[in-house]
Parts: C-alpha cells; structure tokens; sequence
C-alpha cells in the first residue's frame, strides 16, 4: 500500500568497458511496503562464479524472506551474502564489495562491505555519500589526506572489510534517515566513481529529467575522459519524487503506550510482569493491525484489485486470530473466500480455462448474494464476458470441423461469426487466432480458385491448338486469347508468354506477308508473272482493223499446225487508214508475251494469238507511230 501511495522510480546501467567480463552486478526489489536495492563488485578472478552476482542475489533472496529497514536484518542480510562467498570458494577465495539500501517509502537505511558507495542528492544538490570500507578511507577520517584525494590515491582498492574476507567481517549499517520528496540516490561501483567526481554527478544531475537520462550523462562524462583502460563501470539512479506520507496522530499514539507500559512496569515490576505487558503489547499491535489491514482490503475491493485485497485480508484474519477475537476472524474468512473465488476465476480467464472461470464466477456471486461490500454488477459482467468467450471457442472448434472437411465456405462463415463476437467482447486472444484461421480458409480457396482457372486455360489453350491443327485461324487465336487472359489473372508468366507466342504465329498464317517486287521492275510498275507450270500468259489485246506495230521477238515459234509467214514486210512508207484509230496503251507492262499470229483469210481481222510465252521486253509504244504489217495485215488495211 505504502508503494501505491509513493513514487520511487529507478533507472541503471552496467558495462564491461575494455573488458570481455563484467564483475559488477546491480538487482533490486519493490514490495507493497518496502523495497531494497543491491550493487556489489567482484574482486576475485574466478572464471566460472561470478561472486558479485552471486552475493547480490543472496542478499535480495534473505530481504524478501524476511523484509525489514532494521538494522539487525540489515546486518543479517549482509552476513548471510558473506558465508555464502565462502560457503562457494572452491578453486579461488570469492570475494566482493557491496552496498545496500532498504526504504519504506518513507525513510532509508543502508548497509555498505567494502568500496562500492551511495550517494544522496536533494534539490539538487550532494547531501550525503557512504564511506569506504578501506585504509584510504581511514586515513581520510585520521585527517592523513584530504578527502579530495580520496578518489585517485593508491589505497583505495586496500579494503579493510569485504564479503568474503577471512578475517572478520564488520560491515557497516547506517541510521534511518528520512526522505524528503525529490530525494535522489546514486549507487556506483568503483569503475565509475574513479572517474566521475561528485561535482560533475551534481551538474549531470542539474539537466535530468528522468534516471535513464541522468545516467546516460554520467556515462558520457566517465567515456569522455578517453582512458586507455576502461574498468567495469555500474551505476543505479534512484529518483524519489514522492514519498510515503504517515500518519502524523500514530506517532502519539505510540508514544502514548509505551508511556503506558513503562507506568504499568514501575508500578508492578518483576519479569513477569513484563512477560505480559510484552504480550499485551504485542495483542495491541495486532489489533490495530487487523482493521488497518481489513480497511486497505476493502478500499482495493472498491479497486477492483482483488490479488492486493485477498493478501489484506489473510494479514487481517491472522491478526484477529491472534487478539483471539472469532466474531471477527469469521466475517474476514468469509470476505477471504468470496475474494479467493474471483482471483481464482480471473486466473482461469488468463489461462484459457472458461468452464472453470465461469464455476468460480457462479460461487462467487451465491457468496456474496446480500452482501453490499462487493460489486456483484462487476463479477456478472465477468461472468457473461467468459460465456461469451465460450461461445467464441465452441465456434471456432465448429470452423475447424468444417475445414478439416475442405468445407472451406462453412468454416469460413463460423470463423467470421466468432471473430465478429470475439472483437464486441475485446477477446484479444480468440480474435487473433481466428484471424489466422481465416488467412488460412482464404489461402485454402485462393489455391482451390486458382487450380480451376488453370485448368479452364489449359482447356481453352488446348481447343486453340485443334482450331490451329484444323486451319481454322480465327478460332485458334480467339481461344489463344481467352487463355492468356486467364493465366494472366492468377500470375502464370510462363503461360501467358506461350500464348502471345502462338496467337503471333497464328496471325502470320491468317494474314500472310505480301511477297517483294522482282529484281529489276521499274518502281510504279506491277510485277512480272511466271511462265511455271500451271501459270497463263497474259492475252495480247489486238486491236481490230489496224494493229499495233508489233514485231515479234527473235526466235518465236508458231503454235502448232499454224504457219506463220516468214520474212515478210510491210512495204515502205505504208501508212493505215485516215478513219482508223490505233489505240495507243497508256501503260504496258514491261515484259509482255508476243504470240506469233496465224494466217488470217482476206477482210477478217486477226484472232487473238496463242499463247506462246516471251522472254522478250516490248518497248512501250510511241505516240502515232509508222504502220509496220506483215502482209496479210497490210491486205487486210487495204480492204475496205
């Protein structure tokens, strides 16, 4: 209760320096109504205990057996840590320095065994430190050496007393000493105290806002002094920014009884006497304790805070048993058990155990059925917090029937039913879990989707390749097409570059390129055709009643059964008729195939000539040219 009403908040650091190994060690502990902080230092060279650890912890495990600011547990403390180094000294002799403070919140006391020290800062300002236990030290306190050279001199590290001295041991135990809010605590071992004097603490401290900020300064002070040699340096802050009020009207009233119990002995005298007045003594206490503690349990009822409140309670009831009041111990063991009930069923909750939180919530409201120092309103709405977390859980079991099945859409909509409740409850833990099992339903039917859209393009790709086998090219690239689209929508690169592939070589079986222009055409003019097999030559138009100059090309050959006359020639200057045009072709292919003409009777025009094929280019024709005829077209002209 004490650390509820205070605020002690601590911050520390610890490093090797230029060393593998760190020797220091710090730890300490915060209970309701005290709390203890250790630093110590190794001094031996064990390589396997560490004995600062070791002694550290020892002191901290006998202060939570027994917690106590007195100076016996103190001492106590600090004695068992001793014969602990001992006790463990197997190879070397463990040694180590070490100090200890112990606070109620309200005043401190500490311990110090060797040359680790504490020092007090208030308002910002150095109060007080500890002494070393060392022959520096003791030459300081004889006034040998000023105390400012207590920190560099050579006898320093000369400890007069220590955890694990052979000699005997002697530690020291400071008085109490009250704490003021604002109080500030520094514990150091010796790698930082060398090198950063309690001035340079003070201005550090001047800045800080915080311990974790106060001790990063130091350390920056102690790093910066750039040492070849950096030893193991330790340092705890400790800022009591509010401390435990008490009581003002207690502190009479104790003096008041023991006023009391010296009358009462100076009157009576005798041992016994002073037996009972112990006793009676002790009843008192006891008394004032069972409705102290039953008051700070009801006000953590009121908290909600039942772990605090259960713990009150049992010190109550201990104390009304041993003033021996039953009316008392009874209504504390009834307040005891329904408070047992709910921390019990809580308890359940965090471990995931439902059916047993909702048995504990059920007893606990028959309990307290009547009662007006609990609130039932509150360990209902627990209650039906948990049966809904029931319900979550038993959907969830039902979604994961369902997806073992492969019933990925039922366990889906059971997994969305449960995670919706598991958000209006702030279920945190079933909520996460469904919403993994959701990523898994969605995993689960993304491959199952994927699957089908693969096959139903491998379908398609597949009548694309009939289509293309058949020479149906249209259809091949429409289902080409389709394909790639649909490997396209679930990533399958490979497969859509296949199909881009197959539809370009269906397109060029579509579509074929036109073929180039012979070597040699003029540009302008069509291309030449074949004389191959199966080719025809292109007819000769013949124009009726006067004919081109035509002269056929060497080594021409009459079709068959047909004579052509030979070496016969238009007679000179012979000219056509006045009325008949000749038709001059505005374009002529260049390559043209002249057949050689046949015998045509007197007044009948020349058939068209058959087709014998030509090697030969014809010369375009001249505007109006000479009428050159071979004798049977000359007769022919003549002929009206």
């Amino acid at each position: 209760m004490r650390k509820d009403n205070s605020e002690f908040i601590t911050g520390f650091l610890s490093e090797s320096g230029s060393f593998v190994r760190n020797k220091d060690y710090f730890a300490y502990a915060e209970l309701d109504d005290i709390a203890c902080w250790v630093i110590a230092r190794g001094l031996d060279n064990d390589q396997e205990v560490e004995s600062a650890e070791l002694a550290a912890k020892s002191v901290l495990g006998y202060f939570l057996q027994k917690p106590s600011i007195s100076r016996y547990r103190i001492r106590r403390y600090l004695q068992e840590a001793h014969r602990v180094l001992q006790a463990e000294s197997h190879r070397v002799r463990l040694k180590a320095s070490l100090t200890v403070i112990v606070t109620d919140y309200a005043r401190v006391r500490y311990g110090v065994a060797g040359n680790t020290r504490l020092y007090q800062f208030r308002n910002g300002r150095l109060q007080w430190q500890s002494k070393d236990q060392s022959l520096a030290q003791q030459m300081v306190d004889g006034e040998e050496i000023a105390e400012d050279a207590l920190d560099l001199h050579e006898e320093r590290h000369n400890l007069l007393s220590y955890l694990g001295t052979p000699n005997e041991f002697r530690p020291f135990i400071s008085k109490k000493f009250p704490l003021y809010d604002g109080d500030v605590f520094l514990l150091a071992t010796p790698g930082l105290w060398e090198k950063v004097n309690p001035a340079e603490m003070q201005d550090g401290l001047q800045e800080a806002k915080d311990p974790e900020a106060w001790i990063d300064t130091l350390e920056d002070v102690l790093l910066s002094k750039q040492e070849h040699v950096v030893q193991n340096y330790t340092a705890a802050a400790i800022f009591a920014n509010k401390i435990f009020k008490t009581d003002p009207q207690k502190k009479w009233r104790i003096i008041k009884r023991v006023a009391l119990i010296l009358l009462v002995l100076a009157l009576a005298g005798g041992g016994a006497l002073l037996f009972k007045m112990k006793e009676a003594e002790r009843i008192a206490d006891a008394a004032t304790g069972m409705f102290e503690h039953e008051t700070a349990g009801d006000a953590f009822i009121a908290e909600s805070d039942y772990p605090k409140a259960l713990k009150a309670y049992s010190e109550a009831r201990n104390a009304a048993n041993i003033v021996k009041n039953k009316v008392q111990a009874a209504l504390l063991v009834k307040k005891i058990r329904i408070t047992q009930l709910i921390v019990d069923g809580d308890t359940a909750v965090k471990d995931e155990q439902y059916a047993k939180a909702l048995e504990k919530y059920d007893k606990a409201l028959k309990e307290m059925k009547g009662r007006e120092d609990f609130n039932q309103t509150e360990i209902l709405e627990k209650k039906e917090k948990t049966q809904s977390y029931v319900l979550v859980m038993q959907w969830k079991k039902e979604g994961d029937l369902l997806f073992e099945a492969q019933d990925y859409a039922g366990a889906e909509a059971y997994y969305q039913k449960a995670r919706k409740l598991a958000l209006e409850t702030s279920f945190v833990t079933g909520e996460k879990e469904l919403r993994t099992k959701l990523d898994e339903v969605a995993s689960k039917k993304t491959g199952i989707d994927k699957e089908k859209k693969t096959l139903d393009g491998d379908k398609l790709e597949k009548q694309g390749d009939e289509s293309y086998a058949a020479q149906d090219f249209e259809g091949a690239i429409q289902s080409y097409t389709m394909a790639q689209e649909i490997y396209q929508e679930i990533g399958v690169l490979e497969k859509v570059l296949a199909m881009e592939r197959k539809v370009t070589k269906a397109e060029e079986k579509l579509n074929p390129p036109a073929a180039p222009p012979s070597a040699g055409a003029p540009a302008g003019q069509p291309p030449v055709q074949g004389t191959g097999a199966g080719s025809q030559p292109p007819a000769v138009q013949v124009n009726q009643g006067a004919p081109v100059n035509q002269t056929a090309p060497a080594n021409q050959t009459a079709p068959v059964n047909q004579t052509a006359p030979v070496n016969q020639t238009a007679p000179t200057n012979q000219t056509a008729p006045i009325n008949q045009a000749v038709p001059v072709n505005p374009v002529a292919p260049t390559y043209q195939l002249v057949p050689v003409p046949p015998v045509v009777p007197t007044n009948q025009a020349a058939p068209p000539a058959a087709t014998a094929p030509a090697t030969q280019p014809v010369p375009p024709p001249q505007a109006n040219p000479p009428a050159t005829a071979n004798p049977t077209q000359e007769e022919a002209a003549k002929t009206p």
